[in-house]
């Protein structure tokens, strides 16, 4: 069996015990009730991908803390528990969709405590022109290559490929030969710091003039482009020759490259280490009992649902810290300009608060200037920001269609601005401030990657002689930010109440 047979093989056992992962007899009901309490609440389907997720962390908490039967987790259920899973749900999973953290990073889920998320990196596999055999072509970290060389990569024409250095007479062949097309398009350049300069260019027959520099380029009897340049300008500086070639052609006797460039695709591995979110609860069987008789309410089932909401609560507020951070490093895009809210003498409110728009524009381009490759498609915003932006009117806003009846305790989504960025309000950030971001479409491509562990899972009730009553509560989860440069952060300044009148 070949390599490649092997590694194919292992690939197909991986995916295969994923799938089987998800038929698992203790994990399969929630995985289908999951889905079924996601298309009530949500009104979508579940994708493959986060059954997976949910899945693995489900087994991880069998595997990892010993829980059978007697934890409230792994309850005998049914598909249908529905109702049961409304209230348990949030709780069970910090991995599922209730997560504020879901709208702003890739999940991927691992399967030890102690692991590796990935992401892409592709290189330059072959020198050609300025481009440097083994340089980054798109990396994770840094996006895409920018030079002109580097654009022009994938492309049957060479740019500014090193031919001498200074004044002199340099005679050669091109390294992309033979079968070198369109002489009239081979042109001569001084390359001195950052700043390329044109000497020359050739004509149909080869001949090369321009200010300073002679020379002619033909073409021998094996088909390879021969030069012979002439610089006299006296500039110090790299002589480099742009040129256009004929791909399909073997290589020359002199083992020149042919033309297919090759690019190395490679998958990055960075570690990572859950945390651990733990919380515990007493109460009395008295007060328990009290609040049965008086308002019909199961004391446990209420503190479940409260302090599970607390560790999901917690994990957003880490998250969303990180991606602060990162937005306001060093190697994050470029700071958005703050925006003043005082309308100009004259000026209506209706109109200022539109100007604010241009500074989610501004911030959404920076971004695409540092990656290459990606705009905001999300933000986090402090009260007063969330503020302007709900009065935008709906040609600009979309609010959530139950915005009126959340009764969030933390951060929260509220609605999608122009068709593209998700809108998340956190009343813990500054009021005044907001960081814009891109998600990413999944894994390989992140800015910030969540990782549960552990979900949620709470420990069996034990009621002591003094008839106190105790459970536990533990979340698992890791996180990592990939690329600080897709974040980016702005502040508003004198937003005052009486603007928003006659808005």
């Amino acid at each position: 069996m070949t390599i490649k047979e092997t590694i194919s093989l292992e690939m197909k056992k991986i995916d295969e015990a994923r799938a089987a992962l998800m038929e698992h007899p203790k994990i399969r009901p929630f995985v289908r009730s999951v889905g079924k309490w996601v298309q009530e609440t949500q009104g979508r389907e579940i994708s493959v991908y986060e059954q997976r997720n949910i899945a693995q962390c489900l087994y991880n908490a069998i595997i990892e803390c010993g829980v059978r039967q007697n934890s409230r987790v792994f309850e005998a259920t049914t598909e249908d528990s529905v109702s049961f899973l409304g209230i348990q749900l949030p709780v069970i999973s910090a991995l599922i969709p209730t997560l504020v953290l879901n709208e702003v990073a890739i999940v991927q889920a691992i399967d030890r405590r102690i692991a590796a998320v990935f992401y892409l990196d592709v290189k330059y596999g072959s020198a050609k022109g300025e481009v440097v055999s083994g340089a980054t072509m798109i990396g994770a970290k840094t996006g895409h290559a920018t030079s002109k060389s580097e654009r022009n990569y994938a492309m049957a024409r060479c740019v500014r490929e090193p031919i001498g250095y200074g004044a002199g007479t340099y005679t050669g062949t091109v390294n992309y030969a033979p079968g070198l097309i369109n002489l009239e398009n081979v042109k001569i350049e001084n390359k001195a710091g950052s700043t390329y300069t044109i000497l020359g260019t050739a004509d149909s027959s080869g001949n090369i003039t321009g200010t300073g520099i002679t020379g002619t380029g033909t073409i021998n009897a094996a088909g390879v482009f021969v030069f012979t340049v002439a610089n006299s300008a006296g500039s110090e500086g790299t002589i480099q020759i742009t040129y256009d070639y004929q791909y399909d052609l073997p290589k020359d006797a002199n083992d020149n490259r042919d033309g297919v460039p090759e690019v190395d695709v490679t998958v990055t591995q960075s570690a990572v280490e859950a945390i651990d979110f733990p919380l515990r609860a007493k109460w009395s069987l008295g007060a328990a009992i009290d609040m049965q008789k008086a308002h019909g309410i199961d004391l446990e089932s209420e503190l479940v649902k409260f302090l599970g909401g607390e560790v999901k609560f917690t994990i957003d507020q880490v998250g969303l810290g990180l991606i602060d951070e990162a937005a306001e490093s060093t190697d994050a895009a470029v700071q958005v300009s703050d925006w003043d809210a005082r309308p100009s003498q004259g000026e209506a409110w209706v109109f200022k608060k539109l100007e604010f728009l241009d500074r989610i524009y501004q911030g959404s381009n920076a971004i695409f200037e540092k990656t290459k490759r990606a705009t905001a498609n999300f933000m986090v915003c402090g009260n007063n920001v969330a503020r302007v932006i709900m009065q935008l009117g709906k040609d600009h806003f979309a609010p959530v269609a139950n915005l009126g009846k959340l009764t969030p305790t933390g951060p929260v989504k509220i609605g999608v601005l122009n068709n593209q960025v998700t809108v998340i309000q956190n009343p813990f950030k500054s009021t005044n401030r907001y960081t814009l971001g891109f998600r990413g479409p999944d894994y390989l491509h992140a800015g910030f990657i969540y990782c549960p562990y552990i979900p949620l899972f709470a420990t069996p009730t034990l009621t002591t002689s003094d008839l106190m009553s105790q459970k536990g509560f533990l979340s698992s989860a890791a996180f990592k930010t990939i690329n600080a440069g897709m974040f980016t952060y702005g502040d508003i300044k004198n937003l005052q109440s009486g603007y928003t009148l006659g808005a």
